[in-house]
């Protein structure tokens, strides 16, 4: 059996913000309904605050084998390089044989932002001033999927390097902010995209009403945003059991006894109507995304079907 290999460029003209948006919604939906094979993440630690993963599912049980491998390696950016780099592999559904090999960091990027947006869809549909804070890839494609879940909304992006800050805002049609503080206060939501292992927010900066989304606490060391944040907030999570042994501002949130993890809800069950969330004006909200393998394999899905149509990509064999 061929193996079609698609490239960076090859799924950026397949995968836009508005069909990754949608194979999120399948991927959560079905999550949520109990109809995806979702197994635990796997978590490798490396040298220089870096870590492996490997995330794996079934959009459905007779669906597709998904798995992505790939590393985050914060350490990378003083010698020029990405901190994410990553393979997503398909495996045909009867035979088990590899089907695909898919640039993996072009996809996590869309996929990521569009779960995000999706979520702040259902807790924050009228917000009107939406800050991302980072430079890299996440924050660019956020800053994209933002646009269109929220296209009436002003974008403002911050980040440690003003210059790199300037340059991201000017290509997504977005404000540069110089002060963290002053823009995290006039906020409706607040998107963290580092892979900080420390609050790069203060929980007083934080206003009522606000809704904070963090991207980059996928780990128990990453922990970009106050836990003492989530002790007063509504907390709703991308996945709940991946979220609870995962994210490291919840991990110790619930250790100290400050978030019941009982009330904690996470998207699928938001799409399917098991819970809801009421806010009052005055309510903060603070979403974690921690990721998932049905993310891949819904995303997956897509991209591979339109490559097929469109015969995109590179075909070869492992033989």
């Amino acid at each position: 059996m061929s193996v079609r290999i698609l490239s960076a460029a090859d799924v950026r003209s397949i995968f836009t913000p508005r069909l990754a948006l949608e194979s999120q919604r399948e991927a959560f939906t079905r999550l949520g309904a109990g109809e995806a094979v979702q197994p635990p993440r796997l978590l490798v630690p490396g040298p220089k605050s870096s870590v492996s993963f490997c995330y794996s599912s079934r959009i459905a049980p007779d669906a597709p084998a998904v798995s992505k491998f790939g590393s985050v390696n914060p350490a990378n950016a003083a010698c020029g390089l990405g901190a994410v780099h990553s393979v997503i592999t398909v495996l045909d559904a009867e035979t088990g044989a590899p089907r695909a090999i898919i640039n993996g960091d072009s996809v996590t990027g869309l996929r990521t932002s569009a779960a995000t947006t999706l979520a702040m869809q259902q807790v924050a549909p009228g917000a009107e001033n939406v800050l991302v804070v980072g430079t890299g890839a996440q924050a660019r494609t956020h800053l994209a999927a933002f646009a269109v879940t929220h296209p009436s909304a002003d974008l403002c992006v911050f980040g440690r390097n003003p210059a790199a800050a300037t340059e991201v805002a000017a290509t997504h049609g977005a404000t540069a902010k110089a002060d963290l503080e002053q823009a995290v206060r006039s906020a409706d939501i607040v998107v963290l995209c580092t892979s900080s292992l420390t609050p790069v927010i203060e929980d007083a900066w934080v206003t009522d009403g606000t809704t904070v989304a963090s991207v980059g606490s996928f780990a128990p060391d990453r922990v970009e945003l106050p836990p003492s944040l989530l002790a007063r907030s509504t907390v709703v999570v991308d996945y709940r059991p991946s979220a609870l042994t995962d994210s490291g501002p919840l991990i110790e949130a619930v250790a100290s006894g400050a978030v019941d993890p009982d009330r904690i809800a996470d998207l699928g069950s938001l799409l399917t109507g098991a819970h809801s969330v009421t806010r009052t004006p005055a309510a903060t909200l603070t979403y974690l995304s921690v990721g998932v393998g049905a993310q891949d394999a819904a995303a997956a899905e897509v991209i591979l079907a339109a490559a097929e149509a469109q015969d995109a990509g590179t075909r070869t064999t492992l033989d």
